[in-house]
């Protein structure tokens, strides 16, 4: 689960941060993995976990990648 949901908050992260048309494949790759996982598992405990620890990656991820590119100066 740890895998999966950090994957997916990287590249919802991503998404965010870069411009299109490439937001858009990564969205897609985020769906592409959260389906993959939800086929794998399905006990409602474990999906609920894999949503509140994407959640929580991403708001991670996306503070961390924030601060990398506020200190390079490229915001």
């Amino acid at each position: 689960m740890t895998a999966a949901s950090m994957a997916t908050g990287l590249t919802l992260s991503s998404f965010s941060l870069v411009k299109a048309p490439w937001n858009a494949l990564l969205s897609l790759f985020a769906v592409l993995i959260a389906l993959f996982y939800f086929r794998k598992n399905e006990r409602r405990g474990l999906r609920i976990g894999f949503v509140v620890c994407s959640v929580l990656y991403y708001f991670l991820f996306i503070f961390i990648l924030s601060a990398y590119l506020y200190v390079r100066g490229l915001v």
